[in-house]
């Protein structure tokens, strides 16, 4: 074997050996390379996996509210929920919630007993109404969780208020273009590491994803009468993961 023989032969060893640890390391990332064996028979290019981010201010609210009475007649008590609930709904539509917005998730009556020396005695009967309800003017969403209350005064039960995130379109975007810029820039970097250039992408693949919102807190706590509740939008984070392939030139 010739002196330029053995120094090309050394040539094409280092640099297998450089593509091997640059796909064991690729392959740690979860990013995969295919690199052209000889004779073709597997694709050359390269698969990037990125991850995209948006911050965005939730613009509604979601509301999910209990309405509930108990009375010695299981009719008297569902009557007693059905004008409480009436009252809720009018109060709802008085600050601008729409119909459509308003869902009733459950409606049941049921006995209620206490225990006497080991012995069960009913009470009464406990009549229940739940509503989910979305509130698209999330700045006064407050506003409307007071009104609520104090329409169906102590029959009313707030259980949970989370902002949320319906127009979604415009932060996508944003994620969408951030995830694809960096996974660009990965597979250009991979790309001048194997000395190869990259050619078209062949496949693409997306998954968004959306963070969960922040609570509803109460301004002021109970120090004064007139302490309004608040909804604290905070911000959420919209992001998108994407798979992009490459091929090889």
């Amino acid at each position: 074997m010739t002196t330029s023989n053995l120094s090309n032969r050394m040539t094409r060893l280092t640099k297998a050996g450089a593509v091997l640890a640059l796909i064991a390391v690729l392959s740690s990332c979860t990013d995969t390379i295919n690199v052209r064996s000889e004779g073709g028979q597997l694709p050359s290019g390269l698969t990037i996996q990125a991850t995209g981010e948006a911050k965005v201010v939730p613009d509604s609210v979601r509301l999910n509210l209990t309405v509930m009475s108990m009375s010695t007649e299981n009719e008297t008590a569902l009557n007693e929920v059905s004008s409480a609930a009436e009252e809720v709904r009018a109060a709802l539509k008085e600050n601008g919630i729409d119909e459509q917005d308003i869902s009733t998730q459950s409606v049941s009556v049921s006995p209620e007993y206490s225990y006497d020396n080991n012995r069960q005695v009913l009470i009464g009967y406990r009549a229940v109404q739940g509503f989910d309800i979305l509130i698209e003017d999330a700045e006064n969403a407050g506003k409307i969780v007071d009104a609520v209350v104090a329409a169906g005064g102590s029959k009313v039960s707030v259980n949970s208020t989370y902002p949320v995130v319906v127009d979604t379109e415009k932060s996508l975007q944003e994620a969408r273009k951030d995830a694809v810029e960096k996974a660009r820039a990965k597979a250009e970097e991979y790309a001048e590491l194997l000395g190869v250039e990259l050619g078209e992408v062949v496949y693409m693949n997306e998954t968004p994803n959306y963070s969960v919102g922040p609570v509803m807190s109460r301004a002021d706590g109970a120090v004064s009468e007139k302490a309004e509740t608040v909804i604290d939008l905070g911000t959420q984070n919209v992001t998108v993961s994407l798979e992009i392939r490459w091929e090889f030139k």
